[in-house]
């Protein structure tokens, strides 16, 4: 099983967002999403303003790590190389994982980056948050 939750906060600028810019953004990311058909079919995908502030939403499980996933994490990185002023994380736990069957993995996105990060807080999933097989 793989299961994934995000949310990026998107600026065009680490300082102060300038509307023109953030809507070219809000355009490319617009046909990001339709060109590689990221929908909330299997999941959520939602981009929405609250407070002036653009947010971007992601969450599904499925039965194997699978294309969709890839996408997602493709929609990641093409936030960052767009919009360098965006921050947010994405949680995966895929139990087939070799090397993090028991954790979360979690993904930092700042500063036109990504970066992989250890989870303090649900991890290890067994006990903190599940029992072991008796």
């Amino acid at each position: 099983m793989v299961e994934y939750y995000g949310w990026i906060s998107i600026s065009d600028s680490t300082y102060e967002s300038d509307d023109k810019a953030l809507s070219l953004v809000l355009e490319k990311l617009h046909v990001f999403i339709n060109e590689y058909k990221i929908n909330d079919s299997l999941g959520i995908l939602k981009l929405h303003q609250v407070n002036r502030v653009t947010q971007l939403l992601v969450s599904g499980c499925r039965n194997h790590f699978s294309q969709e996933l890839i996408d997602i994490f493709k929609l990641y990185e093409y936030v960052a190389k767009i919009a360098v002023g965006s921050y947010g994380l994405l949680y995966i736990r895929n139990d087939e994982s070799e090397d993090a069957f028991n954790e979360f993995e979690v993904f930092v996105l700042a500063r036109g980056e990504i970066k992989k990060e250890k989870d303090p807080f649900l991890s290890p999933c067994i006990p903190v948050i599940e029992d072991d097989e008796e």
